[in-house]
């Protein structure tokens, strides 16, 4: 999967919890920051670290449980991405 198809993804599934502009800020800045390329493959380690790091700042907005299971939809969706192909 694409770093696009995924960071898609992951703002589809966050943008009801923070708002489609901070989903798709906070995720590409993360992607930035972590030297992820927008579109290269995007490795399994690179995906656990942008998870880490959008999960770690959705602690702060949502608190530790409801962002726990906001990482869990969008590990849903991406896996449903990956099976989709």
């Amino acid at each position: 999967m694409t770093t696009t198809e995924a960071t898609s993804a992951v703002v589809k599934v966050l943008a009801p919890y923070i708002g489609d502009t901070m989903a798709r800020s906070a995720t590409q800045a993360h992607c930035q920051k972590l030297g992820i390329a927008v579109s290269s493959p995007l490795r399994p380690d690179q995906l656990e670290s942008l998870l880490g790091r959008l999960g770690a700042g959705l602690n702060i907005f949502l608190g530790r449980e409801k962002s726990a299971s906001v990482i869990g939809e969008v590990r849903q969706a991406l896996a449903a991405l990956e099976g989709a192909r």
